[in-house]
């Protein structure tokens, strides 16, 4: 495949036909006509709010070939997804530095399952998500709790799904596609299926996507077996997306949706790299995982456009979301006869499983009215939801005959009691615009109050003996927000941002349980801990004509009482950890003091039209991205903010909107032993610069075809994000793949 396509992709590296996120002339759309919701909970476009938002729409998705979420911000500097080279996947988003929970993640405004991990097999992330059934994805970057409340501390990542009314109105009444594509990276293929209709004040969508492939390649070479191994673990990958939406419009400006949404994913592992591999005497001569992630929600949306008095506008909704990740290792392994000293064959089996449920409610109201000589719009309103949470871990080691063996550690077990978290908060924000709109203030402020309850049942007690009786806790958060947008000139536009954020301290810090006699340490419960905070400023200059813009942002944000799990408890610290009512060393999570990031990002847009007509629909773009963090007590560098990152790309396409071609250069700064923090070293890894082709042909209203060339030049590279799994293993393996294309090929009948 390699030597096939690439005279292909050295032909297209050599057309003038280069750019960034192209579109057909029929698609085109200036930035200030793009909308965004994220930024103000109200619609707006992207130059009227005071913050750094991406939107990014299901076209620019398709014509990015993005395949996953680590694909959904591949162009986008200072946000990344990693996971690279592991067998549980991706993790989740990182923005400006934070990551993990710490970014609220939504779908249809429900958010995706937590991140939890614990020991070497069990490892829940948070690729929930089919991006073939998404509409849109708007990320915020910063704080933003004013609005959305826990979690949202270092910034908000909301995706929207299809719904009927992108394929289907009164004039078209009737909608059936389907898509086809495939991956050489992954070997993965893909299909979707779209059908629609309307009729009357009915309309309904019925979606299904399903994909199919292998490990996703490594620039490594070196195969065989045990960490030395440079090549991907063999995988098999399956993964099946249905969502389905019915909307009624029930009488003149009230419309309900009712949505129905499944995903399901599924990954077979021969962990290779793990074979050789010595645990407490023993090595597991083979190794075999069978991973799986499920999700399924439903939610009912009631949406008024109608005077009321008290709004203007109402939109309510209920949902309710189960989501499911199970880990499964199959191990055998030699160890050694305590009696005999005589090597012998044992299996042994661990079953993993992370579940987490949520229900809840919000209502949001809105409503325009002029007062003091200003135009308003007043947004106010509720969220409510209660999460309940479990963890288990079970498993056995059995002799060649199948007699249970001793094992370390107590099964059937829970690292943490069953929790559930019940959250409320009430909201409320006002933009104001004066000076005939030249002047636009938006200040917010949300009050929440969370409660969480702990349950020790018989299976957290018996496995986990010892363990205190685990702690309720509650608190109470309330966060400001002030944006101002100032139009200098019809051109440009100054704004400014201070922002709030929290995150409640959470379950498997408050009460975590696990002790292991034979390895002599324990990890104990904080019921103390406060809730994470950060406060962010942010500035920025933005220029917007026909031909040309530009936009600058500084930013500064401050997180105090970071939460760090699992070091030596600060009671026994004197002793070196141990604690003398049982000779363990102790472990707990705890406070820390203040962590700073700072950075500055800068994108724009040029026609290259206004140079002449023979360019006409081609444009440079370019975005980059530098932050810098220190932990304020270490005085150490953060490991989680990624490099100087910059894309820089050429574009065109016909008039027609037919035919267009992208090349897109990346190029990331190296992270050297003065960027990294000496107290978690990881491997420094190198800078690089990579260059994509994708392109587009619409062969007529119903037939198009998407082309992707990736990584055209062959390069050898290891993204920062990824670099964090790397360990004792072999580098390569946590590379990105080498040359590779993919294809998508949409009919509608």
């Amino acid at each position: 495949m390699k030597r096939r396509l690439r005279p292909v992709a050295v032909l297209i590296c050599s057309l003038p036909t280069v750019l960034v996120g192209a579109q057909g002339a029929d698609e085109e759309a200036d930035e200030a006509e793009i909308v965004t919701v994220v930024a103000t909970r109200t619609e707006r476009s992207l130059d009227e709010v005071a913050a750094t938002i991406v939107v990014k729409t299901a076209a620019d998705m398709e014509r990015e070939m993005a395949r996953n979420i680590a694909d959904l911000v591949r162009f986008e500097p200072g946000v990344s997804v990693g996971g690279t080279g592991s067998r549980f996947g991706l993790g989740g988003f990182a923005i400006r530095g934070i990551g993990g929970n710490r970014v609220l993640t939504l779908v249809d405004g429900v958010r995706v399952s937590e991140e939890f991990s614990f020991g070497p097999l069990l490892s829940a992330r948070r690729d929930f998500v089919e991006l073939d059934s998404l509409d849109r994805v708007e990320i915020a970057r910063g704080p933003i709790s004013t609005l959305y409340g826990s979690d949202a501390l270092g910034g908000v990542v909301a995706m929207s799904t299809r719904g009927p009314d992108a394929y289907v109105d009164d004039e078209t009444p009737l909608h059936a596609s389907v898509k086809l594509g495939y991956s050489s990276a992954d070997a993965a293929a893909v299909g979707s299926l779209n059908l629609a209709g309307a009729g009357g004040p009915f309309s309904a969508l019925l979606r299904y996507t399903n994909r199919d492939g292998s490990e996703t390649a490594t620039a490594g070479a070196v195969g065989g077996t045990g960490p030395a191994r440079e090549q991907p673990d063999p995988q098999s990958v399956g993964s099946d997306n249905v969502t389905a939406k019915a909307r009624f419009k029930v009488a003149g400006g009230h419309a309900l949706t009712l949505t129905v949404d499944d995903f399901s994913h599924e990954v077979d592992t021969r962990v290779l790299s793990d074979y050789g591999m010595s645990f407490f005497g023993a090595t597991t001569d083979r190794r075999h995982a069978r991973d799986t992630r499920q999700r399924t929600r439903w939610s009912a949306a009631y949406r008024v456009e109608d005077a009321l008095g008290f709004a203007d506008t109402v939109d309510a909704v209920l949902y309710r979301q189960t989501s499911e990740s199970g880990q499964n290792t199959f191990e055998d392994r030699t160890a050694m006869d305590p009696a005999t000293r005589a090597p012998v064959s044992q299996t042994r089996r661990r079953f993993s499983l992370f579940e987490q449920e949520i229900q809840g409610a919000y209502v949001q109201a809105g409503k325009r009215f002029a007062l003091a000589g200003g135009a308003h719009h007043l947004t106010y309103g509720f969220d409510y939801y209660a999460t309940d949470t479990a963890s288990r871990r079970d498993g056995g080691t059995f002799a060649a005959d199948g007699r249970p063996m001793r094992e370390f550690f107590l099964f059937p077990t829970r690292d943490f009691p069953l929790t559930e978290v019940r959250q409320v908060g009430f909201f409320v924000q006002d933009e104001v615009e004066l000076f005939d709109g030249r002047l636009v203030l938006a200040p917010g402020v949300r009050y929440d109050r969370f409660d969480a309850s702990a349950e020790a049942d018989a299976l957290y007690l018996e496995g986990n003996p010892g363990t205190p009786l685990p702690a309720d806790h509650d608190d109470a958060e309330v966060t400001f927000k002030l944006g101002a947008v100032f139009s200098a000139t019809e051109a440009t536009a100054l704004y400014a941002r201070y922002s709030e954020g929290f995150r409640t301290p959470p379950y498997d810090d408050v009460n975590v349980g696990f002790t292991n006699f034979v390895g002599g340490y324990k990890t104990i419960s904080n019921p103390g801990l406060e809730s994470e905070r950060s406060q962010g400023l942010e500035a920025g200059w933005r220029f917007s004509a026909d031909n040309a813009r530009l936009r600058v942002a500084v930013f500064r944000n401050v997180y105090d009482n970071f939460i760090e799990p699992l070091v030596l408890a600060p009671a026994f610290a004197a002793r070196g950890g141990i604690d003398p009512a049982d000779g363990l060393q102790t472990f707990q999570s705890i406070n820390r003091d203040e962590v700073t990031i700072q950075g500055v990002e800068l994108g724009g847009e040029l026609r290259l039209g206004v140079l002449g007509p023979a360019l006409g629909n081609a444009s440079l773009r370019f975005a980059a991205a530098y932050a810098d963090g220190e932990d304020r007590a270490t005085k150490q560098p953060l490991n989680s903010v990624d490099p100087l990152t910059a894309v820089l790309g050429l574009a065109y396409s016909t008039a027609d909107g037919r035919f267009g071609a992208e090349i897109v250069c990346t190029l990331a700064q190296g992270k050297d032993a003065g960027d990294i923090d000496q107290n978690d070293p990881r491997l420094d890894t190198a800078g690089y610069g990579v260059v994509d082709a994708i392109g587009y042909v619409h062969f007529s209203n119903r037939l198009a075809l998407n082309i992707g060339l990736f990584n055209v030049t062959d390069k050898t590279y290891i993204r920062w994000a990824d670099s964090a799994g790397i360990g004792t293993d072999a580098p390569l393996r946590f590379s990105q793949p080498g040359f590779n294309a993919s294809a998508t090929l949409r009919f509608e009948f």
